[in-house]
Parts: C-alpha cells; structure tokens; sequence
C-alpha cells in the first residue's frame, strides 16, 4: 500500500469516528456501505492466490480483522453495537465465497432447526 493509500485509509477512519461520536444515525449508514464494499471484495477476491499483476493477494479472513480493527477505531460503543454483525456478516461472505470455488456443498447454512438432518442414524 502506497503513501497515499494509507492516507485515505486514514482519513476514512477518522471520518468514520466522528461519525460514530457526533452522528450515529449518519454512522450505521456510512457502515453498512463499508461492509457492502468489503463483501465484494470478498467475493472479487476469493480463490484468487495472485492479482493482475502476479502480486500475493491478502487471505479474505485478514478483510475481517482489517473491518474489526478499523471498527475499534471508531470508538468502543461502534465497536460493541456493530462488532458481532460484521463478524457474522464477514466471515459468513467469506465461507461462502471460497466453498464456491472448493466444494458448494460444504457450505449449506441451516436456519431452520426442524430442517436438520437427523446424524444420529447414520
């Protein structure tokens, strides 16, 4: 990351925290884009072991503690109201996108419990 990447990305965060101490409401919007945008990174990146130009591309799981670091920056009521759904949200893109290119059916969520299939008899 160059020189000014890391500047945006250090001016993002600030934004972020004055967001999440003086507007909340304005937070939880500028939040939820965020998270849109990391899932497609998530999915633009999943499977992928080299970029365009034959560089390393970062694990997908480093994108959760990238969103859960930035967060903690944000204050520590962000971090509580918001660190568990990103969590969840994140790590579930995650799963997902590489059981794509893996195997589909390691990654059937159940959400339903009367949908469970009975292990007990095999």
């Amino acid at each position: 990351m160059g020189r000014a990447a890391r500047q945006r990305k250090r001016s993002r965060m600030k934004t972020l925290a004055e967001l999440a101490a003086d507007h909340p409401e304005i937070f939880e919007r500028e939040w939820n884009k965020r998270l849109n945008s990391w899932m497609v990174l998530i999915a633009e990146n999943a499977g992928k072991l080299r970029n365009r130009n034959g560089s390393r591309v970062a694990p997908l799981f480093d994108i959760v503690g990238e969103a859960l670091a930035c967060l903690k920056f944000c204050g520590e009521e962000a971090f509580r109201k918001y660190s568990n759904q990103t969590y969840d949200v994140l790590t579930t893109e995650c799963c997902r996108q590489l059981a794509k290119h893996i195997d589909p059916v390691i990654f059937r969520p159940t959400f339903f419990p009367e949908q469970k299939p009975d292990l007990s008899t095999r």
